[in-house]
């Protein structure tokens, strides 16, 4: 029989079974952080976990390509006095973010990547990945230029952490093995950034003497103001002018994407399980999954979503003759056996937001509240935005993230995405992105 173990976890607002630290450590205090991509969804959240513990974080250093939005450090409240913000551009060469580095960092115990940058894809329901070469070429160089960096600056690190996602495991192009373990292997149909990025981070930790870690989570719920990858906001978009114009929110897939289980990450949630990992000494060069724990449709959620918008909402067709029918980009699957992808829908989100009335009620809605984001007028943004939503609520096959390794290993953080979602919707609002839902308060 195994020995018996106990832990004391905590509540934190929506979020229930988080760690805890000892009050009498000196290996966890007086830590420095680096936060790269720190005004994207995932480096900002990351930034918020660490600045609300200054008894381990004392210092973070945040790096970015664009200077942060006023409410950047407003939102940290007292922990931005220990923020440091360093404007860094990583498709310079490593010697010229070298000396960037050693002009204002000193030293490091953590660094925390997230950088990314997304070329021009395609706006489809399968497409939001469809430049692979691009993709890798890019977000590869992002990485190498860094860790170049990291090493001309005399910075050492003791754990690197990089965030990748659950295209790890090929969900994007087809068919995966679900639920996903962080154990399974490499899909090589085609180019994936990802594992680039882990080996070039293996080899500069063998050869610094760091350890890493890599986190994947799943579609990411959170609000920034500046992040367009982020489903939640075409999905805002779209119910506040359905409610607008007094029609219902449809569902734009069949009942296989209605029903299937497709497990959320939530960004804050992902931060705490991120911090715990490069504190956690048995976690080192170990490779996590990231959701939130409770099961999740879109099924589900749908009902809501028209509810906290004032508005009515309606199921998928039931007419098999109402559907187009989308093939997945492989006739293999990534999972290597069984038929190949496909995804059903009558509409799209991308399609529904090339209607007049749809960006005109946007207008509308603009002037009644004071927003900042045009979603409709520029092609790229808006294939962004939709196709994003798009490729997170339609798709014929399930999403399933193995919590296990995680679970095993000590980490029992949770939070229900519905009501995580509510809460998003609420900030986008709050950050004039969009219009404030109907319902004030968040009820099962």
């Amino acid at each position: 029989m195994a020995a018996t173990k106990s832990q004391t976890v905590q509540s934190k607002g929506i979020f229930h079974g988080l760690p805890t630290y000892p009050t009498d450590s000196t290996e966890n205090a007086d830590l420095t952080a680096i936060v790269t991509g720190a005004t994207g969804i995932s480096g900002y959240h990351m930034l918020k976990v660490l600045a609300a513990a200054p008894e381990r974080w004392s210092k973070i250093y945040t790096l970015s390509r664009r200077p942060p939005s006023d409410y950047f450090f407003a939102d940290l409240g007292d922990g931005a006095a220990r923020v440091e913000h360093v404007e860094a551009d990583f498709q310079a060469g490593p010697e010229a973010l070298a000396e960037m580095l050693k002009a204002k960092i000193g030293k490091v115990d953590h660094v925390f990547f997230f950088s990314y940058m997304q070329p021009a894809q395609k706006g489809d329901i399968l497409g939001m990945w469809s430049n692979a070469e691009e993709l890798t070429r890019v977000n590869t160089d992002l990485l190498v230029n860094f860790l170049g960096a990291l090493k001309l600056s005399g910075l050492k690190p003791k754990r690197f952490l990089l965030q990748t996602g659950a295209k790890n495991y090929g969900f994007h192009i087809g068919p995966a093995t679900s639920p996903s373990f962080e154990s399974d292997p490499r899909v090589t149909l085609e180019s994936n950034f990802y594992y680039p990025q882990e080996d070039h981070l293996a080899e500069y930790c063998r050869e610094n003497g760091a350890q890493w870690n890599v986190v994947r989570p799943s579609y990411i719920i959170g609000a920034v103001r500046d992040n367009l990858l982020n489903h939640m906001v075409g999905l805002g978009v779209y119910a506040s002018i359905q409610a607008h114009l007094k029609e219902p929110v449809a569902f734009p897939g069949d009942y296989t994407a209605w029903d299937r289980e497709y497990c959320q990450s939530t960004a804050l949630l992902n931060a705490y399980l991120e911090e715990w990992a490069v504190l956690n000494p048995e976690a080192g060069n170990e490779a996590f999954n990231a959701q939130d724990g409770l099961p999740f449709t879109w099924g589900r959620f749908w009902a809501y979503l028209g509810d906290w918008y004032g508005t009515t909402w309606t199921p998928p067709e039931t007419d098999p003759s109402k559907y187009r029918a989308f093939e997945s980009r492989w006739e293999e699957t990534p999972r290597g056996y069984g038929p190949r992808g496909v995804t059903y829908s009558t509409f799209s989100l991308l399609e529904w937001s090339e209607r007049v009335d749809v960006q005109e009620a946007w207008k509308e809605l603009v002037q009644r509240h004071g927003l900042l984001l045009d979603p409709f007028t520029d092609a790229g943004r808006r294939a962004q935005i939709f196709g994003m939503s798009d490729s997170a609520i339609i798709g014929g096959w399930a999403l399933s993230l193995s919590m296990r390794k995680a679970r095993k290993m000590g980490f029992h953080g949770t939070v229900d995405s519905y009501e995580s979602a509510f809460h998003t919707l609420h900030d986008l609002a709050r950050l004039k992105v969009l219009p404030p839902p109907a319902a004030a308060r968040y009820t099962d």
